[in-house]
């Protein structure tokens, strides 16, 4: 089974010139449907995206859990509701107590960090897989600890083929990189080895390729690309979405 999946930090709120919520929303939806995904793992989804979310993908079905009652931001999973049965959903903080709302490693910012999962189950093939999705903190003992954890998980989740993408806040020379590929084969690094900067700051930032796919060993990597579209010469978020393709 080929599988198509789009992962997009989309921006958790309003920016001035022309790069609100309600501004933004339509590019990303033309951007993301371009590659007409089976899955899609957003981050920084805000209460102002629910709507546009829901009004802009119905064709799909959504998961997701906000990290805390005091940061409603999340990393929620999106899958086609006519090619897949959901089997099971989860979470986890990214955190010494994993199992309980809880602030985690981000040694920068102090935020909750959390990881969401779902098994589907492929209704015309009959393959199941786990997908994972995540937002890390900053710094390196955080990330190398939320990679730990994520492998972990990956393991305790499921027996099934797991996919992990999300915004990883760490460039391939990190130690959090280097930790997670301990475990993990990265998509990007495997087939394209694009390189280029994921977290643009809208045009204005460079060197700042930290949004990945990574996979098991039992998921072959077909291709990787930057969704580095724009919409009348504006972009969708800060961010580059990446659009990949996975054998499973």
């Amino acid at each position: 089974m080929e599988l198509k999946v789009v992962s997009f930090n989309i921006r958790y709120g309003d920016d001035p010139n022309g790069y609100s919520v309600a501004e933004r929303a339509p590019r990303l939806e033309y951007v993301t449907k371009k590659y007409d995904p089976d899955v899609i793992g957003f981050q920084e989804y805000t209460v102002p995206w629910e709507k546009e979310i829901e009004n802009r993908f119905p064709e799909y079905e959504i998961f997701n859990k906000y990290r805390s009652v005091h940061e409603l931001e999340a990393a929620p999973i999106l899958w086609k509701r006519d090619k897949f049965e959901l089997l099971n959903t989860g979470y986890f903080w990214l955190s010494s107590t994993p199992e309980v709302e809880s602030r985690g490693w981000d040694e920068l910012y102090n935020c909750w960090r959390m990881c969401e999962y779902v098994i589907l189950k492929h209704k015309e093939s009959g393959k199941v897989f786990t997908y994972m999705n995540t937002h890390y903190g900053f710094g390196d003992k955080g990330q190398v600890d939320s990679s730990r954890l994520i492998y972990e998980y990956s393991k305790k989740i499921s027996p099934y083929p797991t996919f992990v993408t999300g915004d990883f806040n760490m460039r391939p020379s990190s130690l959090g990189y280097a930790e997670i590929t301990k475990h993990f084969t990265d998509v990007n690094g495997a087939t394209a080895n694009d390189r280029r900067t994921t977290y643009h700051g809208y045009g204005t930032v460079d060197n700042e390729h930290i949004d990945y796919c990574f996979i098991d060993e039992k998921i072959k990597p077909l291709s990787f690309k930057l969704i580095d579209e724009t919409v009348d010469g504006k972009y969708p978020s800060d961010h580059y979405g990446f659009f990949t393709t996975l054998e499973i």
